[in-house]
């Protein structure tokens, strides 16, 4: 059977010359869309279906992918692939939410067996197969908008603003440049010739630069948070005008902890709009200028620093999908735990009527514990990316350190500019840092917006 093109960024649009969604193909009820509206909806554009239960083992050996399987008892996903391995198999999930994951045998079972029948576990699962009617009424949609043109509405208003903090970052980048010249004169002239005068009015020189770079500093702060919090308002604004065009219906199935949890999330989408947005600007000017005044120092060193630098980026970049996954876990345990919270405070009344004190403080503790599982294994990957991360950055700099002192012994600089060069590697440290910062602050933009198409889909 070959592969429905549903997959792919290209989804039906026209159906007999009319427009239409595949969200306003399938039937919604109080609990949302059942398999049969999906089956409905598949057979309308052209694909036929065939629905019903299998065990694991049948899934993975002899059933046609990709399907769409009945997941946590609560929504569809569909299997993609199933790689076997020496443990078992690895089982690849396309989550709308969540995106593409893969599962091992017991973690994908756990989340899609939900009956026993005939003394075998099965789970609930749709086949779908294109005929040529699917071909023909297909035609091109973007299942994925552009986030990057979605973020830049909220931003463009205030070019304005934006142009005054990149002005300021230029001019205090400018001025950070002359403090490893400042730093090589003392040392070279001042000390060198034993002149006190000159030392004094460098080190004067030195602290009207760093007086400067701190009022640019404050005069930025003010703006980004002038800019933060007109953004924030606005996506949280947004998100409520969506949320209040929503039918009765949607808010049947939604819990509190998620729609709070969604709201506060936003915080992600603000900070990365402002803080990191300008951290980025600036840390890509300063690499560029610091390491161009490194490159006329030392090419050698320079070398090291670049290739250094680029095992550092591909060192995080191995961590990011594991990380991810994490994201999602937090994410769906701090809503499940924000909704245990509210029914306790909010049903207090009903729970002592009904003498279920014990139990809801139980399914409180539960989720605590899950939270605490899901944070342990957060910090455990966090501290292995931070190992390797060390040794990476301390290699690079003790190999510098060592080829800086032998540059100076050999009289290839002078001990003015090997203070310099040090001064310089900490400007260039501290970048570096800032852009592997902003690659996470993207992924996390990137799933908060995930969660948003999830979560509000229905407006499109």
């Amino acid at each position: 059977m070959k592969s429905p093109p549903f997959l792919s960024k290209k989804t039906p649009k026209k159906l007999f010359g009319v427009e239409v969604g595949l969200r306003d193909l399938c039937f919604q009820g109080n609990l949302g869309v059942s398999l049969l509206s999906i089956s409905s909806a598949a057979e309308k554009i052209g694909l036929r279906t065939i629905g019903g239960k299998l065990t694991f083992e049948k899934l993975v050996e002899k059933t046609p992918l990709p399907c769409i399987i009945y997941w946590d008892q609560k929504h569809f996903v569909v299997v993609t692939k199933v790689v076997k391995t020496q443990k078992g198999h690895k089982v690849l999930v396309a989550d709308p939410g969540k995106g593409l994951i893969w599962y091992d045998d017991e973690e994908f079972n756990h989340h899609w067996i939900g009956t026993l029948s005939n003394g075998e576990s099965k789970g609930v699962l749709l086949l779908l197969e294109p005929t040529q009617l699917f071909y023909e009424n297909s035609c091109s949609r973007s299942l994925n908008p552009n986030r990057l043109r979605f973020l830049w509405r909220y931003v463009k208003k205030y070019n304005r603003f934006a142009f005054q903090l990149i002005l300021g970052l230029l001019f205090g980048s400018i001025l950070q440049l002359t403090l490893p010249f400042l730093t090589q004169a003392i040392v070279d002239t001042g000390i060198k010739e034993q002149n006190l005068n000159f030392i004094w009015l460098v080190l004067i020189a030195q602290l009207m630069l760093i007086f400067s770079r701190s009022a640019i500093g404050f005069f930025r702060n003010k703006i980004l948070l002038h800019i933060s919090t007109r953004i924030n308002i606005s996506l949280i604004s947004d998100f409520f005008i969506k949320l209040m065009k929503l039918p009765m219906k949607f808010f049947e199935t939604k819990l509190m902890g998620d729609l709070i949890q969604r709201i506060e999330d936003h915080r992600r989408i603000d900070q990365f709009l402002t803080n990191q947005t300008i951290n980025l600007i600036f840390s890509g000017f300063s690499l560029i200028v610091f390491g161009i005044v490194l490159l006329i120092y030392s090419f050698q060193i320079f070398i090291v620093f670049l290739l250094g630098s680029v095992i550092y980026g591909l060192w995080i970049t191995v961590f990011l999908h594991k990380r991810k996954i994490l994201d999602y876990k937090t994410f769906e345990q701090q809503g499940k735990n924000r909704n245990i919270v509210y029914q306790l405070i909010n049903g207090m009344q009903e729970i002592k009527l009904q003498g279920c004190e014990q139990r809801k403080r139980w399914e409180w503790e539960d989720a605590q514990a899950d939270l605490f599982d899901i944070n342990l294994k957060s910090l455990t990957l966090q501290q292995n990316q931070d190992a390797g991360s060390i040794l990476i950055n301390e290699l690079k700099n003790t190999l510098i350190t060592v080829l800086a002192a032998t540059s100076v012994i050999n009289g290839e600089l002078t001990l003015g500019m090997m203070l310099a060069v040090q001064y310089i590697i900490g400007q260039l440290n501290s970048p570096i840092e800032q852009m592997m910062t902003f690659i996470h602050q993207w992924q996390d933009v990137y799933n908060t917006s995930l969660y948003s198409d999830s979560f509000c889909i229905c407006l499109r």
